[in-house]
Parts: structure tokens; sequence; C-alpha cells
């Protein structure tokens, strides 16, 4: 009897460490999906409209994991469930068969700090409302990374990616992706994380302690050479019109026949030789372009020390 009590009290007491333990692990589990969050390249925002809410959801998960500020995109007119009762001949028919359509946006949309947008809507009729039409008629998004997603119950986002781009050709929309509300915390990282860039447009050059602007280009040899920066690099004098430097490594290449050189042209000669043209003139030898400077000053005919950061 008594090995009985004992044996019995060994199993409760195992019981009640390896529950006590399991429960302990779900903890740290949950704390370690609440904290993985995604860090933001750059300054991002979720854009978004939502007529349901659906949307909505998915856009306030996206913020949270990537860190990003949020911004609704309200109608004037607020869509009712009637709006979009596709079974009749309602508003939201009517404005997806008017390629004329551009329903107003009631609020001030402020983006211009922003370099990555991740722009959400619902599909209908198989592509983005015509309420994003107009939000890309509205507000300037040159030289902004536009990342995609949509929610739908089984239409996919090709079509209204193809079309957003169709629509205005100039502007830098990724593939995107689909969502369900269903859809796991590792879904979305997924998302974030594939789509993770830093997005540069300039980069700066000081020379003789003033700061200049260089205008980059958007290729692999500028994404690998930021990824060096800073870097201070004594550029040496070359046949009077250039100022050159051997980098430590190489970098990828995506040479070209240019023709013509302008003085202020930053450019890779092979994949090492850093270039700044300070004298415009034609050329026969092939280059990658990394960049330009606007406003270049007088460098001399000496060698320079030219200091590059982000």
């Amino acid at each position: 009897m008594k090995k009985k009590i004992v044996f019995s009290f060994i199993l409760l007491f195992s019981l009640f460490f390896i529950v006590g333990c399991g429960k302990q692990n779900d903890n740290e589990l949950n704390n370690d999906n609440i904290d993985n969050k995604i860090e933001a390249n750059g300054n991002s925002v979720v854009l978004y409209f939502s007529a349901t809410g659906t949307t909505k959801r998915v856009a306030e998960r996206i913020a949270v994991q990537s860190n990003s500020d949020i911004i609704e995109i309200v109608p004037k007119i607020e869509y009712t469930s009637d709006d979009l009762n596709y079974n009749s001949d309602c508003r939201a028919n009517r404005e997806q068969n008017d390629s004329n359509a551009r329903p107003e946006i009631k609020n001030a949309i402020d983006i211009s700090s922003y370099d990555i947008i991740y722009l959400g809507y619902p599909i209908w009729w198989g592509t983005n409302p015509k309420i994003i039409l107009t939000l890309l008629d509205t507000y300037d998004f040159t030289n902004k990374t536009i990342i995609p997603f949509c929610t739908s119950g089984s239409t996919g986002i090709t079509k209204s990616v193809n079309d957003l781009r169709i629509y205005n050709s100039s502007l830098n929309i990724k593939d995107g992706k689909r969502f369900s509300i269903n859809d796991s915390d590792e879904v979305i990282n997924y998302f974030i994380t594939s789509n993770k860039e830093e997005v540069f447009n300039t980069m700066k050059a000081i020379i003789n302690g003033k700061e200049y602007e260089i205008i980059l280009e958007n290729n692999e040899t500028v994404k690998a050479f930021i990824n060096m920066l800073p870097k201070e690099l004594v550029m040496k004098e070359l046949n009077g019109n250039e100022k050159y430097v051997r980098l430590d490594s190489s970098l990828p290449i995506d040479s070209y026949y240019p023709g013509h050189i302008n003085s202020g042209d930053v450019m890779l000669y092979e994949n090492n030789c850093l270039v700044i043209f300070y004298e415009s003139f034609d050329t026969t030898y092939s280059y990658t372009k990394i960049g330009h400077i606007d406003n270049l000053p007088d460098v001399g005919k000496n060698s320079l020390t030219v200091r590059f950061e982000k």
C-alpha cells in the first residue's frame, strides 16, 4: 500500500513538473513572437484602404511587425454595405466598371518623409479599388518603393499590381502579396523580410570639408558600395579630367559604353576603380555608373581626399 502511495506521489509530481515546464516554454515562445519585430529600413509607412475592416486588420499587423507608421486612406463618402452588394447595381460595381471613376479621399495624407510604402487594399473586380488610383493621382510617389498587399477570398494580387504598373510606369512597385486575416505572424514576417531593402537615393561626398550630394543610380553596384560606407579615400589625379582610387574589394558591375562623360559623374571602372570625373569629354571606355554630383567644386590637379557617407 505504501509503495502505491509513494508511486502515485512521484507520478503526480512528475506530471506537475512536465506541465509546468511546458507552460513556461509557451510563455517564452509568446514573448519571442512579441519581440521579434522586423527593423524597418529607411522611413516606412503602411498606407491602406479598407471598406469592411479586413484589410485594416492585416495593415495593423504589418505596421507592428515592420515598425512602420500607419495611415488609413479614408474615402470622402464612406462605403456602406449596400455600396458593396455586388449582386446589384451598387456603387462599387459602377466605379469599377468606369475607367474615369476616381473616388475622393477625405483625409490629407503626407508621405513626403517615407521611403518605403506598404500599400494595402481589398481586391474589387479582380483588381485594386479605384480610390487607389485617386491616391496615385494626388500624391507624389517618385523615388519611393511601393510594396503592395491585398486581402481577398481567392483572387491573387498579380493583376492589381500589373494594373498599377501600367497606370504609372515610372513608379517602383514590388510584386506584393495577398493575405487572409488568418495568416500567421510568420507569414507576415516573411513578407516584410523578403521585401526588406535599404533605399538610398542619395549619398554624401565630403570634399575639402564641404558636403556634396551624389544622386545615385539604382543598381547592385550602388548597394554594394553603400554597404562599405563610411569610407575616406585618397583619390589620385589622372589625365587632367578625373580622380580615381582602387578599392580594397571588388563590386558587382553593370558596365556600358556611355560615349560621353559629364563633369560630376561618379563611375566604377572595371570592378574596383572608383572615379570622379571633373571635366566633360567623349570616351570609348565602359563604366558602371554610380551617380552624379551636380555642383562639383574645383578639385585642382593634385590628389584629393574624399569621405563618402550614407
